[in-house]
């Protein structure tokens, strides 16, 4: 066993609730209403690639374990679907939780356990900065050179070219402007750029 997964007692009374505090205050959430029954986690249609479930990430929460939330995979791979949000029956809104913990490892440039979870979130942005929506071509080429594999999938990329699955240029949206200004607003936006 190493040293991260070893047993170590957990005294309720030694709990820095400090994170509960600011997660209550910042995104209107507490966490202290979950009930613990898992419908969060059963219903997440990521859940199955997060390395820690919705429920999982609930109980960080209350744990105030700041650094985990941090460079948890889970914190780049949400959806934002709402669908643990959904099936909460207490309404517990995790995607709010985790838009606020990215947002702060962003500013704290805390890293992912594989850095290539958040690469794969950065060119998704910038390619909706860029184009207003995702152009899969650019951030598929963008992604496979800067993981230092150019050529991964190019055998299933042309053949999904000439079926005409992938196009060249990606369709813009006409309000490509306001798309840009919203990007303004946000921390991790401009992390990307």
């Amino acid at each position: 066993m190493d040293a991260d997964t070893t047993y170590r007692p957990l005294f309720l009374n030694h709990i820095d609730d400090s994170l509960r505090t600011e997660i209550k205050r910042n995104c209107s959430v507490d966490v202290e209403l979950c009930m613990e029954c898992g419908k969060c986690s059963g219903g997440c249609p990521n859940g199955h690639v997060f390395d820690y479930t919705p429920r999982k990430i609930v109980q960080l929460v209350k744990l105030g374990d700041r650094q985990t939330l941090m460079t948890m995979d889970a914190l780049w791979i949400c959806l934002s679907c709402q669908a643990c949000v959904d099936r909460c029956p207490s309404g517990i809104d995790i995607p709010a939780i985790l838009d606020y913990m990215r947002e702060k490892a962003c500013r704290t440039g805390a890293k992912t356990s594989r850095p290539l979870v958040r690469l794969f979130h950065e060119l998704v942005l910038s390619s909706i900065r860029g184009h207003g929506r995702v152009s899969e071509l650019d951030v598929a080429l963008k992604y496979n050179w800067k993981a230092g594999q150019p050529f991964k999938d190019a055998r299933l990329g042309m053949r999904m070219l000439f079926k005409g699955k992938f196009r060249f240029y990606g369709n813009g949206v006409k309000q490509r402007a306001e798309v840009r200004r919203l990007f303004e607003k946000s921390v991790i936006a401009k992390d990307v750029s």
